[in-house]
């Protein structure tokens, strides 16, 4: 990708409908997803970390998941390096790479690289659905639960170490604890969603912070529930396509 192009990325906090919105974009256009999610790049690390289920991935290309073993470290800059490959590799294929995710320093060590680095234009749709968001973490904490999380943490328990850097991810540590005995699974559930809240209540800082507010015509806002989101998203994106 030369200096300038256009890149689209939608971020936002957890669970407000950043993948949902990107995968409702690629029934129109032909994107390639670029996942900017600190903890999707762990392998095994799946339910806990809302990673894309395999029709999704089979339905559009995915980059950016399964990039490294859970007791592996993985620094925002290794990540910008991935994903400047796989943005290159979805334009070389004619596809439309899109940046997905929360993971607002790995955006970052992407968009603002050092000097010798390629700069991106990058057009961001900031996905926020206001005060429901509360709501969608604790039905999203209930449905990974429900999807077999507890199987997976006892899976991986067995052969990943207690002090592997994917437990730190949300949720997996109180988890631990309620298949250890050491709580019950109401609190865990409870901690899990305060957790996640907290969570999403500094990214939004961050992203209100750091996105480029003096340039109003690079970030558009977004509730995936409004009506009409898709289609807005679908012009916003294909109106610098041209």
């Amino acid at each position: 990708m030369a200096a300038g192009d256009p890149l689209l990325v939608i971020c936002g906090p957890t669970a407000a409908g950043k993948s949902r919105l990107a995968m409702a974009i690629a029934e129109h256009l032909p994107i390639t997803i670029v996942s900017a999610d600190s903890r999707q790049i762990y392998r095994r690390f799946d339910i806990g970390t809302a990673k894309p289920d395999a029709a999704d991935r089979a339905a559009v290309p995915h980059a950016g998941l399964d990039l490294i073993d859970g007791t592996e470290r993985f620094s925002a800059f290794r990540w910008a390096a991935v994903a400047a490959e796989a943005i290159d590799a979805a334009r070389a294929a004619g596809r439309v790479p899109v940046v997905v995710g929360g993971a607002g320093f790995y955006i970052r060590a992407l968009i603002s690289p050092a000097p010798e680095s390629i700069c991106y234009d990058a057009r961001y749709l900031l996905v926020d659905p206001g005060p429901v968001l509360a709501s969608r973490i604790a039905a999203r904490v209930d449905a990974m639960w429900a999807a077999g999380w507890p199987a997976e943490i006892e899976a991986l328990a067995a052969t990943v170490p207690a002090d592997a850097p994917a437990w730190q991810a949300t949720g997996y540590a109180a988890m631990r604890e309620a298949l250890a005995g050491r709580t019950s699974i109401a609190a865990a559930r409870e901690a899990i969603v305060i957790g996640t809240r907290q969570y999403a209540k500094r990214q939004r800082t961050w992203f209100r912070h750091q996105l480029p507010a003096d340039r109003v015509e690079r970030v558009e806002r977004v509730d995936p529930a409004a009506a009409g989101a898709i289609a807005a998203a679908g012009r916003y994106l294909e109106a610098w396509q041209r």
